[in-house]
C-alpha cells in the first residue's frame, strides 16, 4: 500500500513541487491584488488547494495522454505510467478524484466563478494535445497557470477587471515562455515527438536575448500592474528582486552546462517569490503601519479610528504631480442601522489625515442586487480617502429576500447615520456625493437622483454628484432578469414599476453632477444604458461625463479611470 501511494506521488509530481510553487504565484498575486490587502483565510486556502489539486490533475492527465499516443516511446520513460507501476484505469480513478475534490473546492467560491471553471478545465485537459495544435505549447501552458488570476478577482469582486488582470496574465505569459526555456534547455523539457517544440530551440541560438526580453517584458506588464492599482514602494522592491533573480538565471546559462541551466530554472521560484513578497509587504505595510502622531487626527477620530490604523501619505515621488495625499485612518464593520431594522448592517469608514472638514463618498458594491461585498470597492475607497475625501463604503441587503425599494433604503439610512455621526470624522454634511458600480450604481443613482418629496425618497438627503460605473440606467432594458428579482416581476406586468425604479426617468434640472463609465463591449449592462442617461441630463442642463472605454467589458474601474472620477469630482465637493 505504501508503495502504492508513492507511486501515486510520482503520478501527481508532488515530489518535485517546484512546478507547483511556479502555478501558485501568479494566483497569489491576483488574490492580494483583487482583495487589495491580504485575503481571507477560507478564500487563500481554496484557491492554494485548488491550484495544488488542478496541478496534480494536470500532471495525470500528462502522462495518460503520452502514454495512450506515444506507447513505449514515453517523452519521460521514468514515469510511473509508463513504468508500468501505476496502470492507466488507476490513473484514471485518481484523476476523477482530484476532479471531484476541485469541484467540491470550487463550490465554496461564490457561484459567478463557475463560468471561469469550465475554460481553466479545458487549457488543463488539452494541454497535453497543443504541441499537435501549435508549435508553441508553452504559451497555452501560460495560459493554463495564469487562468487563476481572473478566478481571483472574479471570487472577490464578482466581475473581472480585464484591462488589470490581462495584463497579470500576459506577465505569467512571458514569464512561462522564459522559464519552460530554461527547463527545455537543461535536457528536460518540452519534446518534440510529440509535435511542439522546446522554447530552447524555438528560439535557437538567441535563446539568451529572447529569455531576457521575455523576463523584461514580464516585470513590465508587471510595473504597469502597479501603477494601475497604486502600489507603493514595497511593489517596486519586490520587482526589484525578481529582476536579480532574472539576471542571475541569465548569468547561470552563460556556462551552457545542463546543471546551470537547470539551477536557473530552480530560480524561477526566487521571481515569483519575490513579485509575492513585495506585494504583501506593500499591502502589509499600508494595512498597519502607525501614524506618526496620533494628534494628526482629531481626538474623536483619532480614538475611533486608529484601533484599525492609520496610514501615511505616500511618497511624493510614486504620486500624480499636484495630487495632495493626506494618508488615512480605518475602522471597519461598523454598524450603521438601527436595533429595529430588518438585518444589521454595516459600513468601512476611510478618513484622510487632516482637521479640516472634509466632502464624502458613499460607496455601492455591485453583483446584481443578490450578492457583493464590501471590499470589492476598497480600491476607490482607498484613493479617495488619500485625496481628502471621508469614504463610506456600505453594504446593502440583497434580493430576492427583499425586495426594491429596501436597498434603496439601506443607503438612506447611511446617510442618516453620517448625518449623526458626523463630527467624528470632520464631514461635511452639505458637500456628499455617492459612488456605485454596476447594480451600485444603479442604487447610488437613485439615492442622488430620487426627488426627496418622493415616496422612495427622504426629505434630508440632497447629494451633490455621483460616479456610475456601469449603470443601469433603464431596468427595463436589461438583457438578463436580475431586475426582475429585484422587482419581482417583469416589465410587461408593471411598467410604471420599473419605470420609478430607473434612474434615467429620475433625472431632473436639480439632479447633482454626474461622471459616467462604461466599457464599449459591455454585454452585462450595455453602453446604452450609460449613452441614454448622458443624453438625458444633457437635455436638463446637468454637468455629466462620460469615458466610454474602447474594448472594454463590465470591468470596475482601473486606478487610472478613479483619478478621472475624482478629478470630475474636486471642483464640485471640494470648494
Amino acid at each position: 500500500m505504501m508503495q502504492r501511494c508513492r507511486n501515486y506521488w510520482r503520478l501527481m509530481r508532488l515530489h518535485r513541487p517546484t512546478g507547483l510553487w511556479l502555478a501558485l504565484w501568479p494566483t497569489l498575486w491576483a488574490l492580494w491584488l483583487a482583495v487589495a490587502g491580504t485575503p481571507p483565510l477560507e478564500l487563500l486556502a481554496v484557491f492554494a488547494l485548488g491550484t495544488v489539486l488542478v496541478r496534480c490533475a494536470g500532471c495525470v492527465i500528462d502522462d495518460i495522454a503520452d502514454h495512450l499516443l506515444h506507447p513505449g516511446r514515453e517523452r519521460s520513460p521514468d514515469r510511473p505510467i509508463a513504468q508500468g507501476q501505476v496502470s492507466v484505469r488507476e490513473a484514471l480513478l485518481l484523476l476523477a478524484v482530484l476532479s471531484a475534490l476541485t469541484l467540491l473546492l470550487a463550490s465554496r467560491l461564490n457561484p459567478s466563478v463557475w463560468w471561469l471553471i469550465l475554460p481553466a478545465l479545458m487549457l488543463v485537459a488539452s494541454y497535453p494535445f497543443a504541441g499537435q495544435l501549435h508549435s508553441l505549447p508553452q504559451a497555452h501552458l501560460g495560459m493554463a497557470f495564469s487562468w487563476g488570476i481572473p478566478m481571483a478577482y472574479q471570487a472577490v469582486r464578482h466581475s473581472v477587471p480585464w484591462i488589470e488582470a490581462g495584463e497579470l496574465m500576459g506577465a505569467e505569459v512571458c514569464w512561462v515562455l522564459a522559464y519552460d526555456a530554461y527547463f527545455a534547455m537543461s535536457g528536460r523539457g518540452f519534446d518534440s515527438g510529440s509535435g511542439g517544440r522546446p522554447g530552447a530551440t524555438l528560439f535557437g541560438g538567441h535563446d539568451r536575448a529572447v529569455i531576457a526580453l521575455l523576463q523584461v517584458a514580464a516585470l513590465a506588464l508587471l510595473a504597469e500592474v502597479g501603477q494601475q492599482t497604486w502600489r507603493g514602494p514595497a511593489y517596486y522592491i519586490g520587482l526589484f528582486l525578481a529582476a536579480a533573480f532574472a539576471f542571475r538565471q541569465l548569468w547561470l546559462i552563460r556556462e551552457r552546462s545542463r546543471d546551470s541551466r537547470f539551477r536557473a530554472f530552480v530560480y524561477n521560484n526566487g521571481f515569483g517569490a519575490a513579485v509575492f513578497a513585495g506585494l504583501a509587504w506593500d499591502f502589509t505595510f499600508e494595512a498597519y503601519a502607525a501614524t506618526k502622531s496620533a494628534a494628526q487626527a482629531s481626538v474623536g477620530a483619532a480614538a475611533l479610528l486608529t484601533a484599525n490604523g492609520c496610514f501615511d501619505p505616500l511618497p511624493a515621488r510614486i504620486r500624480s504631480t499636484g495630487i495632495a495625499d493626506y494618508g488615512y485612518c480605518v475602522q471597519r464593520d461598523i454598524t450603521f442601522t438601527p436595533a429595529d431594522w430588518p438585518q444589521p448592517l454595516q459600513l468601512d469608514v476611510f478618513t484622510p489625515r487632516r482637521d479640516t472638514s472634509s466632502p464624502v463618498m458613499l460607496l455601492v458594491y455591485g453583483g446584481g442586487w443578490q450578492r457583493g461585498a464590501r471590499i470589492s470597492m476598497e480600491l476607490p475607497a482607498r484613493i479617495l480617502a488619500r485625496r481628502g475625501y471621508v469614504v463610506l463604503n456600505l453594504s446593502h441587503r440583497f434580493a430576492p429576500a427583499y425586495r426594491f425599494p429596501a436597498q434603496l433604503q439601506d443607503l438612506q439610512q447611511a446617510v442618516h447615520w453620517l448625518y449623526r455621526r458626523a463630527g467624528d470624522f470632520h464631514a461635511d454634511t452639505h458637500r456628499v456625493g455617492a459612488w456605485g458600480y454596476s447594480s451600485g450604481a444603479h442604487l447610488a443613482a437613485m439615492l442622488a437622483y430620487i426627488d426627496p418629496h418622493d415616496p422612495w425618497g427622504a426629505s434630508d438627503i440632497r447629494l451633490r454628484a455621483l460616479v456610475g460605473d456601469g449603470t443601469p440606467s433603464d431596468l427595463s432594458r436589461l438583457t438578463d432578469d436580475e431586475a426582475q428579482i429585484l422587482l419581482d416581476a417583469t416589465p410587461e406586468q408593471n411598467p410604471q414599476l420599473y419605470r420609478h425604479a430607473s434612474p434615467l426617468y429620475q433625472v431632473t434640472a436639480r439632479t447633482p453632477p454626474t461622471f459616467l463609465y462604461s466599457g464599449e463591449n459591455d454585454t452585462d449592462v450595455l453602453p446604452e444604458q450609460s449613452l441614454l442617461l448622458q443624453d438625458a441630463l444633457r437635455k436638463a442642463g446637468v454637468p455629466v461625463q462620460l469615458e466610454l472605454v474602447p474594448g472594454a467589458t463590465h470591468t470596475r474601474m482601473s486606478g487610472l479611470a478613479i483619478a478621472h472620477a475624482a478629478t470630475f469630482l474636486d471642483p464640485i465637493l471640494k470648494p
